[in-house]
């Protein structure tokens, strides 16, 4: 799997959790602190956080990703 495929499919957790317009807002505050090449890092960050805190209840086990 692409790192744009597993992208791709967190963002798609987010939306069936009801919560994509703030993990998009989340993601993309923090991509203008970082490199683009770390967004894979930055969205796999992001989406753990949500997992945590139950906003995504449900979805994939996220393992780092190297780019």
């Amino acid at each position: 799997m692409t790192n744009e495929e597993i992208i791709e499919e967190l963002y798609w957790s987010a939306h069936r959790a009801g919560v994509f317009q703030e993990f998009s807002l989340e993601i993309n505050n923090r991509l203008k602190l970082v490199r683009p090449e770390n967004r894979i890092k930055v969205v796999e960050e992001v989406y753990r956080e949500y997992r945590k805190d139950g906003s995504i209840p449900t979805g994939r086990e996220v393992i780092i990703h190297q780019a």
